[in-house]
């Protein structure tokens, strides 16, 4: 599946697919009389509830970056609730069954959702590395980081193998055809695509902060940041959101 962020923008952008459709919304929102900021992240559905997919609330010089989804329930005892749904997604063809089971990160208060830190999501395993890791909803560990001339990539933490890409590429098919693009590409897989979408926003708004106004620079120069996954910090915690 190939997914084009029109505008290059993670805050404010339509992933769309080859032919045009759009399959998931991000708008972002200023909260009045704050410094604040809130994502949200919505699919096509029949009512604005079931399109939701999270709220991100991205830190500021008062607190960190909070995430609230229904992907991401947990109840306040720490027993992951689950739900039975099942989907079927197609990628380039192939189905793809996902358990729509939610991530174990979020709480649940009086049967509500409550936010938890984006860095319990999407967390890191050393300090001084901008690679980040989060558990798919087949338990399976996940990374993204950022690889020399590609850009952001996420593989599997125990396979290494590649799940999803993100890059600024020519296109040579579809809508697109002849033009360059930012492409999110995603492979068959067992993990709930939502959640690759949720955590590719997330950490592609981070490489931008990073990058400031040179969008793409790190990638553009050959930069690799963190070939390995890990960098040279060990697992010196977690970092900030």
């Amino acid at each position: 599946m190939d997914l084009f962020l029109v505008p290059n923008n993670p805050e404010q952008t339509v992933l769309v697919s080859l032919n045009g459709v759009a399959h998931y919304q991000v708008t972002t929102d200023k909260v009045p009389n704050s410094g604040r900021r809130i994502s949200r992240l919505q699919r096509p559905a029949e009512s604005e509830e079931d399109s939701i997919i999270a709220e991100i609330e991205w830190k500021t010089w008062e607190q960190p970056t909070v995430l609230r989804s229904p992907l991401l329930k947990r109840n306040v005892s720490g027993v992951t609730t689950s739900s039975a749904a099942s989907f079927k997604q197609r990628t380039n063809g192939s189905e793809i069954h996902n358990s729509r089971r939610p991530h174990k990160a979020c709480r649940r208060v009086d049967g509500k959702t409550v936010g938890v830190l984006g860095t319990e999501f999407l967390y890191k395993r050393a300090r001084f590395t901008p690679t980040r890791y989060f558990l798919g909803n087949d338990n399976v560990e996940y990374r993204w980081r950022i690889v020399k001339g590609v850009g952001c990539v996420l593989t599997h933490g125990k396979t290494n193998e590649e799940i999803a890409r993100f890059t600024y590429t020519a296109t040579d098919e579809g809508l697109y055809a002849g033009e360059r693009k930012s492409r999110l590409r995603i492979q068959p897989c067992s993990v709930d695509i939502d959640l690759i979408v949720l955590s590719f926003l997330m950490m592609e708004k981070k490489r931008q902060d990073r990058a400031g106004d040179r969008a793409f620079a790190l990638i553009e120069q050959n930069h690799d940041e963190d070939p390995q996954g890990e960098g040279d910090g060990g697992d010196g915690g977690g970092g900030g959101a």
